[in-house]
């Protein structure tokens, strides 16, 4: 067997983007992808005829000049791969107990957007808004913060003052700070499910760099997820000495003298390279690689929750005369968030949950998804993972019944609210759950978005980083920041630390 200049274990978007700025550099490289399908979260599978993208559902970052058009810019594949922004005046549809709100591209737009439909709050909403758009421009700038803090740098450190001030702070802090009223913190947090954490747990620094980012736009790809994943990997493919092979899960991280000598498929074959990086969860990696691989700080972390994701196939009716289009729609019971997802992770009790409902073929008409006549509807909301697993390794009958129990509750949520009779219109129904993600996407613990995206687990050290062993790195939703922007974003810097080359 060959050996490569760079092995890259995982083929989420992380793995994906440094390795195909390496082949394209002129690097032999080798992926090796567990699943029979590239991507990670952003691979789409099949059922039928039809083609549902696994967890991701629209994506920031692809205008010019931002960090996905810079890839493929680099690639040559910006043309490829075209995007179709959402509906700038309402990309994200924020539905509390009935009450409906557009989140228009535009920051001041939004913010006037309330203050006159709430004018009795708008002391709170305009406190709020200045904080957002504060940090959100030093986020922009973060690239240019030292890494190290000397004298010299202090003015540097200035320029960055509100994200450490807000370096600790959870999105109630902020609420709590500028006395937002309960109805605006749930709308305002109304995209909570991009973190799966309620305003009590989430980072305000990630909430920021969320909002902040879509923004200045929400997309979706022109021909799909599955052929913007396809592109990457085809690239990658037409690089001399390059491969990317499916079905190959590593069991076993090779180390001898502090190094990485090589790595064993459960198939038996064992490949080598120059350089390594794992694409896969920290722990996991180190699980991989044996005691003394890591820094154990590194490894200090929860996981973010899980979700359930209903994949759905829709006949003889058309789901925009159901309030559904070039927009997403976020589903609250009420206005206490926090309750809602202790309800649903910590009671287990999804009788009356949050839902994120997509339509990706109202977002690209272009062929490729489902058969003629049909739509596509994607719900997803947060449940626990320990519970799900145990039924699905205890009682696989369990497991099924507690699986159709939450699908039904939540086509009686969607049928009472948004489409009446939908039942009667489905030819595809298929379950997803955190037991499945682990399953299928080796997530441990059936995560969606790595390392919980609480102030303790978002900060400047979360990067992609060199392991303990001088030959093997690290890339991916915890090595970085989850999202595909944020993966791809991670694999873009972690090809600059490499190589000194900045996308």
């Amino acid at each position: 067997m060959a050996t490569f200049d760079d092995l890259i274990i995982g083929s989420g978007m992380g793995g994906l983007a440094v390795g195909a700025m390496l082949a394209k550099a002129g690097r032999r490289v080798l992926i090796l992808e567990a699943h029979d399908e590239p991507g990670g979260y952003a691979h789409s599978f099949r059922m039928r005829d039809f083609r549902f993208c696994a967890q991701v559902h629209y994506i920031f970052n692809c205008g010019e000049g931002e960090t996905i058009h810079r890839f493929l810019s680099r690639l040559g594949a910006a043309e490829t791969v075209p995007f179709v922004r959402l509906d700038p005046e309402g990309f994200d549809h924020v539905v509390v107990a009935g009450e409906r709100v557009q989140i228009p591209n535009g920051l001041l737009k939004f913010r006037d957007r309330l203050v006159r439909r709430f004018p009795q709050w708008e002391r709170p909403l305009r406190r709020y808004f200045e904080a957002v758009a504060v940090v959100g421009e030093e986020l922009d700038r973060l690239e240019d913060l030292p890494e190290r803090i000397t004298p010299a740098a202090l003015l540097a450190v200035y320029r960055y003052r509100h994200l450490l001030r807000y370096l600790k702070w959870t999105l109630e802090d902020l609420y709590d700070h500028v006395d937002m009223p309960p109805k605006l913190r749930a709308i305002l947090a109304g995209q909570s499910g991009d973190y799966l954490l309620p305003p009590r747990d989430v980072s305000f620094l990630l909430h920021v760099a969320l909002v902040y980012n879509y923004d200045r736009g929400a997309y979706y790809p022109k021909h799909h997820f599955f052929h913007f994943v396809e592109t990457i990997v085809e690239k990658i493919r037409a690089e001399p000495g390059c491969e990317v092979l499916l079905e190959r899960e590593v069991e076993r991280i090779h180390v001898e003298g502090g190094r990485v000598t090589g790595v064993t498929t459960k198939r038996g074959e064992h490949f080598t390279a120059g350089r390594y990086i794992s694409n896969v969860d920290p722990k996991a990696t180190a699980r991989l690689a044996g005691a003394g691989s890591f820094d154990e700080k590194r490894l200090d972390y929860e996981y973010s929750s899980g979700t359930i994701t209903l994949y759905l196939g829709v006949h003889g009716l058309d789901l925009q005369e159901h309030g559904f289009g070039s927009h997403n729609v976020w589903h609250y019971p009420h206005q206490d968030l926090n309750r809602i997802y202790d309800d649903q992770l910590l009671r287990h009790d999804l009788s009356n949950p949050w839902l994120f409902l997509s339509t990706p073929t109202l977002h690209s008409g272009e062929p490729g998804l489902c058969p003629p006549g049909h739509q596509i509807l994607e719900v997803a909301t947060s449940c626990d993972h320990a519970r799900l697993a145990r039924l699905r390794r205890d009682d696989r009958r369990a497991y099924n019944a507690e699986k159709k129990k939450i699908r039904e509750t939540i086509l009686d949520v969607i049928e009472a609210s948004y489409v009446p009779k939908l039942r009667d219109h489905l030819s595809m129904r298929v379950t997803g759950t955190p037991a499945t993600n682990e399953r299928f996407c080796w997530a441990p613990a059936g995560n969606s978005y790595g390392a919980a995206l609480t102030p303790a687990h978002v900060g400047f050290q979360r990067k992609p980083f060199r392991s303990k062993l001088e030959n093997l790195w690290m890339v991916n939703a915890t090595a970085g920041f989850p999202s595909v922007a944020g993966t791809v974003g991670a694999g873009l810097e972690l090809y600059r630390q490499l190589t000194g080359d900045r996308v």
